[in-house]
């Protein structure tokens, strides 16, 4: 979605030229590799190592990268020469390899004939066949095979697409950067994260050109966990080392709303969310008020972010840094007894055991099956005893089976938590004092998983596990866990939200799961405890931990002391 355009600004806008000196070695470069793409995607083809979809995904990336690398050293800032360069690298590749290919077949001699490559592409979709790595072929047969045709057809479609697709992408994406024209120099990027509440803020103050709000704005304290509003900007390399001054800066203001996934070259503009304005020219007298978050600007100012707070009379609301969130570990001896790899193991071989129900299941309705219909039926025929007992056993091969199906898709880990439950309650019980009694009925289950832990598969996945308690009266938040124990006072929280994302993605067992993250002050800076239900895990309870994450969430929040509306700058 494009963003708005706000009257009497400006924005970037790429030139569209090319510095042709340096582009075109750096493209004959990235041709020269995409040939030896080719011969590589030909030698995996002859050594019969050549998968479908992968190999043409790989080929297409390693384009895609040199595409990028040609379209950055040659100071390429044609969206449309970019992209076109793309095609062509992928072009080349993935023709090339059939190319390659067809000079295999034919002989070196015949290499010139260009003009039956069409031809041998055609063959190709008719005669391929499709087996699985390393399984011998049965039957050398190269004719053509009406049934095989439609599906060498799609997977040909599909792998051009990758091959030429990426590199296009990548041209365009890449020549769309900003660029000083200046200098000559690719612009840097920097970016800073607010509330997610500030962004239209943002976009009033760049509206109005005010200074003296977009300056209050920049003071806000960071919020570096999604959602947020994200703040970028594009700026020349010579003005942070202050070899110039006069170099254009260019703004974008982006709500994100879930941040881009592994790794990326650039995490604002992959990053999910409603682009509020996309790299509007930063007029010099705006410039400083953006000194608070962006110190790197200082030698192009000319002055410091103090300094202009001070001129702009823009009051800095003091940190809160009085009260802080309390976070100790446990005695030692009684911490770590329950995320064990011994326990984690036993909850694991619980966990599969219905499993092992399934092929019970299964074996049972077999036995049951060979008592009362046995094949070839006897002479005398089925006793009644065994027709019975036969039944007898079908039915509760069903009743077993039906009753697992239930259990894996409303609660997988019921027998597992409740093993893990009886650990706690038998480790804790040890403990000479309580912060949080596990007995107390307002006390809720948790673990605590890091986000570096979400969506991973882990055998222990939790980085603590144990008991948390709001206490309304006191206004303070308790948890007792198997390695630390906190005391976060309400007034000590700075945000609390409900993030989910979807365990298992691509697979039919995919599953969304909900995280109560907290985040408050704490003396070693940022700081937060992710709380997650324990249990509740199948994927027909969605709607449960939804209401698990949002009545946690709520209670949480009814300790936090009321904000009051912040008065309004000029």
């Amino acid at each position: 979605m494009a963003a708005p355009i706000l009257s009497g600004r400006k924005y970037y806008q790429a030139s569209g030229s090319v510095n042709w000196v340096r582009f075109l070695p750096w493209a004959a470069l990235a041709f020269v590799v995409g040939a030896l793409i080719s011969l590589v995607m030909l030698l995996l083809s002859v050594v019969g190592f050549y998968l479908l979809i992968i190999v043409p995904l790989a080929a297409g990336a390693g384009s895609a990268a040199m595409v990028l690398l040609a379209v950055k050293r040659g100071q390429c800032r044609s969206r449309l020469i970019g992209g076109l360069f793309g095609v062509f690298a992928g072009l080349l590749v993935y023709l090339g390899y059939y190319y390659a290919s067809m000079v295999r077949e034919i002989g070196p001699e015949n290499a010139a004939r260009i003009d039956l490559l069409p031809r041998y592409i055609y063959l190709r979709i008719q005669t391929d066949q499709v087996h699985d790595v390393g399984a011998p072929t049965e039957k050398p047969d190269q004719g053509p095979h009406p049934e095989r045709k439609y599906l060498n057809a799609v997977f040909f479609v599909i792998e051009f697409g990758f091959i030429v697709f990426l590199p296009c992408g990548a041209g365009v994406r890449r020549a769309g950067k900003a660029y000083c024209e200046k200098c000559q120099l690719w612009m840097k990027r920097e970016t800073s994260t607010f509330k997610p509440e500030l962004g239209p803020g943002f976009v009033e103050a760049l509206r109005l050109g005010s200074v003296q709000s977009l300056a209050a704005l920049f003071t806000s304290p960071p919020k570096p966990s999604v959602p947020n509003t994200a703040v970028a900007l594009d700026y020349c390399p010579n003005l942070k080392e202050g070899r110039t001054t006069s170099c254009p800066i260019y703004m974008s203001v982006k709500q994100i709303t879930t941040a881009s996934k592994g790794a990326t070259l650039d995490a604002f503009d992959n990053a999910k969310g409603k682009m509020l304005v996309r790299r509007t020219l930063i007029n010099p007298d705006e410039a400083p008020a953006l000194l608070t978050r962006f110190k790197s600007l200082e030698t192009a100012t000319g002055t410091t972010a103090a300094e202009v707070l001070k001129v702009l009379q823009v009051q800095v609301a003091a940190p809160p840094v009085q009260i802080m969130a309390e976070v100790r570990p446990v005695d030692p001896e009684f911490a770590g007894k329950v995320l064990t790899k011994k326990n984690a193991l036993i909850g694991t071989g619980i966990a599969l055991l219905g499993l092992v129900a399934v092929f019970a299941s299964i074996g049972l309705a077999a036995l049951g099956a060979y008592f009362a219909f046995p094949q070839p039926p006897p002479a005398d025929g089925v006793s009644a005893v065994s027709r019975i007992a036969g039944v007898t056993l079908l039915v509760l091969a069903g009743m077993m089976f039906l009753g697992n199906a239930v259990m894996v898709f409303t609660a997988p880990s019921y027998f597992a938590v409740r093993f893990l439950r009886r650990v706690i309650f038998r480790e804790f019980s040890r403990r000479p004092a309580h912060l949080v009694n596990p007995s107390d009925p307002s006390a809720i289950l948790v673990q605590v998983i890091p986000r570096a832990h979400w969506g991973k598969m882990k055998l222990v996945d939790a980085s603590d596990i144990g008991f948390l308690r709001v206490d309304a009266q006191k206004g303070d938040i308790y948890f007792e866990g198997d390695k630390e124990v906190y005391r976060i006072p309400g007034a000590a929280i700075t945000s609390c939200e409900i993030e989910s994302f979807l365990m298992g993605q691509g697979s039919h067992g995919a599953t969304t799961v909900f995280r109560v993250v907290v985040q408050a002050n704490h003396p070693s800076g940022f700081w937060e405890a992710p709380f997650a239900q324990v249990g509740s895990s199948g994927k027909l309870r969605r709607k449960a931990r939804s209401e698990w994450a949002q009545n946690l969430r709520q209670r949480i929040n009814s300790v936090k002391p009321a904000v009051p509306a912040a008065a309004g700058v000029v």
